[in-house]
């Protein structure tokens, strides 16, 4: 059996459906190759480019022998891989039939195996040398190439299903040259065995316990989600219901339940909400359903306003056009075309609707339609919402329980939050990390600095995190001091599953991610509803990057709030 590194595959990876493949490979190299063979699986390492940026680094596999060298290899998992050269994209179809863009695997593991040689070079225990050094690709779920592939992808660098199965070793063997060493290569050597296990093995000596917990609250909380769907049940002979919880209650996971059934029901249905990120996440979750139209509310305005044609009047401010111009539009498009209304409205976020806004809501609906509106309850910050919504004539139903956050992030955002009781059933989770710092260049790489500590040392997969700042200054310097790593970014308006996410917290509102770092970088926050919608957006795990005084303002009252 291979020497493996780490001798086990922490719960954190085992439980991630995007790691499947690396799991299938990591057993097999296991029995198919003896103890002479290190196998170092998905370890990370910092390196440097050409102009002395960080760069980050990984490899899925490197296989490494005394004799033979190394062998730097990239793992795709998916029942068909295809690369378009139109667009020199590479991509991966799973087994549920979605296709994923992915990254170049070829060029992957080749720059892995010049990077690993790079860094031996680099140290003083060892004495260098030219070795052997190869890469190759496994896709352990695809048929084999009938030939080359491209003239840097002859078909002997890849591993596919059957190869995989029945030969693995005799392909690692080969790509090694196993017995057939060149002229001019030397053994790795002890030395460089050990120079490979310092380098390469050492972070999996720490803890996985911040991504093994994500994974874990994770699993409650899908158990959790659908407990509130009664409730639907409950008001659905109700013409108008109200429903109001604070962060974490579950309202847009009802919207979104409530608008999938009336229209699987038949029944001509809109949903929408005034967050534009909010409305392009469901309207991408809800794409195929019919009857159903998902849309943010300035968008639908000025959509159904040039369906009917109806212009709004030139040369106003930004202000007015938001705040009256397209409600107004709205409103006169279904006086002149009343067959564009709808017959159930579903409104999420509904705190964030003016009394102009309502008026033009209630306009698209039709005379027996029914309307559902889910609102924030936190009087603290929405209190004048209440009177926007009163003229609705709507039945409030109250929703009590947290189904979304730990019970520790429940209560740093309750430190904010102002209404009727509302109990945390997640788990306890993982404490609040606060971290002090005092410049805006110092929260900047201190915030960089725990998402690489996340990703790398603590298994947390780049798609579960968002980093979320107060406005769009922080997050250029962000996205400016974050270039060089290997970890893609995206914004609320993509929210790319695969990435992470750095967007202002204005915009995040509504969406969720199990961790979160907020960074803290200037006076907006202060507003209480910017904080109790930053505190709240984390599932399982929230860091914040503050300075002293703006720790106090946020934790007042939390005990023990200020460790780093």
């Amino acid at each position: 059996m291979a020497v493996l590194w780490p001798r086990k595959i922490p719960r954190s990876v085992l439980d991630d459906p995007r790691r499947r493949a690396e799991v299938r490979v990591y057993r097999r190299l296991a029995e198919a190759l003896d103890d002479t063979f290190h196998v170092f699986y998905s370890s990370p390492w910092l390196g440097t480019d050409k102009l002395g940026n960080e760069k980050d680094g990984e490899c899925d596999f490197l296989i490494a022998h005394p004799e033979h060298g190394i062998l730097a290899i990239e793992v795709k998992g998916g029942k068909e891989i295809s690369f378009d050269p139109e667009d020199s994209q590479w991509r991966s179809t799973d087994h549920d039939g979605f296709v994923h863009k992915i990254k170049d695997p070829v060029q992957q593991a080749r720059s892995a195996k010049y990077e690993i040689i790079k860094l031996l070079n680099n140290s003083s225990k060892w004495s260098r040398r030219y070795i052997h050094k190869s890469h190759g690709v496994i896709f352990p779920s695809t048929a084999s190439p009938s030939g080359n592939l491209g003239a840097d992808r002859p078909p002997q660098i890849f591993c596919c299903a059957h190869q995989f199965k029945t030969s693995l070793r005799q392909w690692v063997e080969e790509r090694m040259k196993v017995g057939q060493r060149p002229n001019n290569c030397y053994a790795l050597g002890r030395d460089g065995m050990a120079v490979l296990q310092e380098l390469l093995a050492q972070p999996f000596s720490l803890s996985f316990n911040i991504g093994a917990a994500l994974s874990e609250a994770d699993q409650e909380f899908r158990i959790l989600e659908p407990s509130q769907y009664h409730i639907l049940d409950q008001i659905s002979e109700i013409p108008r219901a109200l429903i109001k919880g604070g962060a974490g209650t579950g309202k847009t996971v009802l919207a979104i339940e409530s608008a999938i059934r009336s229209a699987r029901s038949g029944t001509k249905t809109l949903l929408i909400c005034y967050s534009r990120p909010l409305a392009i996440n469901i309207e991408r979750k809800l794409k195929d359903i019919k009857n159903l139209t998902v849309s943010g509310f300035h968008a639908l305005c000025g959509r159904i306003a040039h369906q009917a044609g109806i212009s709004p009047p030139p040369n106003v401010s930004e202000r007015e056009l938001y705040q009256s111009v397209l409600p107004n539009a709205l409103y006169r498009s279904m006086e002149v075309d009343p067959k564009l209304r709808w017959d159930t409205i579903i409104v999420d976020e509904g705190q964030d609707f003016s009394v102009e806004h309502w008026i033009a809501i209630e306009s698209c609906l039709t005379p027996d339609g029914q309307l559902r509106v889910f609102m924030d309850s936190n009087q603290k910050v929405y209190a004048t919402a209440e009177t926007s919504v009163r003229d609705l004539s709507a039945v409030p139903i109250r929703l009590s329980r947290n189904l979304r956050n730990t019970a520790n992030i429940h209560r740093a955002a309750t430190v904010h939050y102002s209404g009727p009781e509302i109990v945390a059933d997640g788990p306890d989770g993982l404490d609040v990390r606060w971290i002090e710092a005092d410049t805006v260049d110092a929260k900047i790489n201190a915030a960089y600095k725990e998402l690489r500590r996340l990703v790398f040392n603590q298994e947390v997969a780049p798609g579960d995190i968002a980093v979320l700042v107060n406005g769009p200054m922080a997050r250029s310097s962000f996205v400016e001091k974050s270039s060089g790593t290997s970890i893609s970014l995206t914004d609320a308006d993509t929210m790319a599953l695969e990435d992470v996410v750095i967007d202002t917290i204005r915009r995040f509102k509504g969406l969720e991610r199990p961790a979160i770092i907020l960074l803290i970088s200037g006076d907006e926050v202060e507003r209480r509803e910017l904080a109790y919608v930053a505190l709240s957006r984390a599932r399982a795990y929230l860091c914040i990057v503050s300075s002293k005084e703006e720790t106090k303002w946020l934790a007042e009252g939390l005990p023990n709030s200020l460790g780093a």
